[in-house]
């Protein structure tokens, strides 16, 4: 299993085009949930646990912030993906005109959320690296464009706009449920 994953991130931060015409031909839904999203959302937790529990020493005191920051992680990628995946839906099926398919949308949005999930992990651990990893985050925009256009078969005059919307929120929203969710249970 660990090897499809790294197999999977490989290659769509590589070549998104081949990967998503592979992601198209395979299984179905459970297959990204089981095998992406969540151990990288499992992955993305361990991540901020370890950096966390590293970085504020040793001790008792520092298993308490590090398991808080853990949970924030959790709920931030999990209630962000559905809440994506539900405004993908609806943007491909009121605003492109394009037949709604549930397994379909949930792909796209899974897996799209590579780059945000691994930058994640890497500033877990090393969080000095915030503004390279601001930077990098923007190529989930071409991995949005050629999932729009494999997987989605969006139509090329409008791949430009269904690109850009899809991907502010792949990038946004786990921005803004991890700041939310710090907020409601008062870390950071």
């Amino acid at each position: 299993m660990f090897k499809q994953l790294l197999d999977t991130n490989i290659q769509l931060l590589t070549n998104p085009a081949r990967a998503w015409l592979h992601i198209s031909r395979s299984s179905g839904r459970a297959t990204m949930f089981n095998t992406f999203l969540y151990p990288m959302i499992a992955l993305c937790c361990l991540a901020t646990f370890l950096g966390t529990l590293l970085g504020s020493g040793s001790g008792s005191e520092s298993l308490y912030p590090a398991l808080m920051h853990m949970g924030v992680q959790f709920f931030s990628f999990f209630f962000s993906y559905h809440i994506i995946a539900i405004l993908v839906s609806k943007i491909t099926t009121k605003m492109y005109d394009t037949e709604y398919d549930r397994k379909i949308t949930d792909s796209l949005t899974g897996y799209s959320m590579v780059v945000v999930m691994l930058l994640n992990i890497c500033l877990g651990l090393f969080p000095n690296f915030r503004i390279i990893g601001w930077i990098a985050q923007f190529y989930t925009v071409k991995i949005v464009w050629d999932g729009a256009t494999v997987l989605m078969r969006i139509k090329e005059d409008k791949r430009l706009g269904y690109t850009m919307m899809v991907s502010l929120l792949i990038i946004f929203t786990p921005v803004v449920m991890d700041k939310i969710m710090s907020v409601l249970t008062n870390i950071r």
